[in-house]
């Protein structure tokens, strides 16, 4: 059995957007809304995170140059 997996399986970089059923129109698929707005909720939600976290680091990065500062 091979460590690596597959070789020949395509692994998506969106795998719940593509288990969805899709609406067509013409040629173009869409997703229903409320997926796509609970997406949209799911980012906002990691991208404040992202900034939570991010002040955390220069707080602790500014505590860390005062004590070796003392």
């Amino acid at each position: 059995m091979s460590h690596i997996g597959n070789a020949n399986k395509m692994v998506s970089k969106t795998p719940r957007t593509d288990r969805q059923p899709y609406i067509t129109a013409g040629f173009n698929q869409f997703v229903k809304i409320g997926f796509a707005r609970q997406l949209e909720r799911q980012l906002a939600g990691a991208n404040k995170r992202i900034k939570e976290l991010e002040a955390k680091v220069d707080e602790l990065n500014d505590l860390k140059k005062w004590l070796e500062g003392r």
